[in-house]
């Protein structure tokens, strides 16, 4: 029998790139709500019964909006309704505070949506769902402040179905973020590894927005659904899990936030279509980014942002122009003169690291 697995959704209601739909709900949070509908419906079709969310179901931590609640709830009982059971666990982005507790979990609004044919679940503790016949156990673990707190909960989790011989036959369920899923995170000790470790037939980590198979079973889920440029080459999707533990991931149909910087014109075109799109580049004029907008709007873009240094307009004859240094001159200046940067530091990449901040900061954005 399947089960799915979802993550990350991040319900919310978004302002870049976002319109108001003929309801009223704002458009980006409906893809979102759309692409939860789809995993339930594929879920359906292939004959299982059970999805689980794994965190971070809202996008505000401590506030619920009623804009967001109201069609979030309403989708959640659409999936009731079809027969599916949800089980879900909190992820940081539920909470209030740090700790993980039922009194301060947003998704506990969520617990008691009415359905006659499906039921929900929130697992504010660690907890193991003994499953049906024919079904797998699924043991579940919510978020928690410190890997040594996830792995000692994950662990008497495990101690216990080692106990009655299921262990290989349970999957866990955890809210963390896994060493290696994104390129450029450093890593902070949580590893596949020590994951795989515990027993547990299969290992699924919501948090890092990254689809990722990571070897012995450890996977991370991915989010449902692109939600900001940090997404930008991230596998966004769900799974769909087989009664053998095999793992299916389904990539998302929603619009994805890329980067076109660098490509050429045939390649941006076609990453364009039907994305939110940015480019990155060196000064342009005015006229050149009022050209490139048009251009990625007309291959298909959804949005656009274009961040490049705007070049400086020549002053009208006569004008006085001041001279003297430049900004950046004169941070370089700072940095080769200052005298509380340690020796081992490399005051060539400071150097670097501040013209990065300086060219963001005059950069021009424009969105669609």
């Amino acid at each position: 029998m399947h089960y799915g697995i979802v993550s990350d959704i991040h319900a919310h209601k978004w302002s870049t790139f976002s319109s108001v739909d003929p309801d009223g709900v704002n458009s980006r949070l409906r893809i979102i709500l759309n692409e939860l509908m789809r995993a339930a419906t594929e879920l359906q079709a292939a004959g299982g019964k059970t999805l689980v969310i794994a965190g971070d179901i809202f996008h505000s931590r401590g506030t619920i909006d009623p804009e967001v609640l109201n069609p979030l709830q309403d989708v959640v009982r659409k999936i009731l309704d079809m027969g599916i059971e949800i089980l879900m666990i909190p992820g940081n982005h539920d909470l209030v505070g740090k700790e993980t507790t039922r009194l301060g979990s947003a998704i506990e609004t969520l617990s008691e949506t009415f359905s006659s044919e499906g039921s929900i679940r929130v697992f504010n503790e660690p907890h193991i769902a003994v499953a049906a016949a024919g079904e797998v156990n699924l043991a579940f673990v919510p978020w928690q402040t410190s890997n040594e707190e996830l792995l000692k909960a994950a662990g008497k989790l495990a101690a216990e179905l080692r106990r009655v011989g299921q262990l290989n036959e349970t999957d866990l369920i955890i809210h963390a973020g896994i060493d290696g899923v994104l390129d450029g995170m450093p890593d902070h000790g949580l590893t596949a590894g020590r994951l795989a470790d515990l027993g547990f037939r299969n290992v699924f980590a919501g948090h890092y927005h990254n689809h990722k198979a990571l070897g012995r079973g450890v996977y991370s889920i991915g989010a449902t659904t692109h939600h900001t440029w940090s997404d930008v080459n991230a596998r966004a999707g769900f799974l769909l899990v087989d009664g053998a533990g095999k793992v299916d991931f389904y990539p998302s149909h929603a619009p994805s936030f890329v980067d076109v910087s660098g490509m050429d014109e045939e390649d941006i075109a076609n990453m364009a279509a039907g994305n939110y799109v940015r480019f990155r580049g060196e000064q342009m004029s005015n006229e050149d980014i009022k050209e490139l907008r048009e251009f990625l709007l007309a291959s298909g873009a959804l949005g656009v942002s274009i961040q490049a240094p705007k070049t400086a307009v020549a002053a009208r004859s006569g004008t006085p122009v001041k001279t003297g240094l430049t900004l950046e001159a004169s941070v370089t200046n700072f940095i080769d003169a200052a005298k509380d940067i340690p020796a081992h530091v490399d005051r060539e990449a400071v150097k670097r690291a501040a013209a990065e901040i300086l060219t963001k900061a005059r950069a021009t954005y424009e969105e669609a």
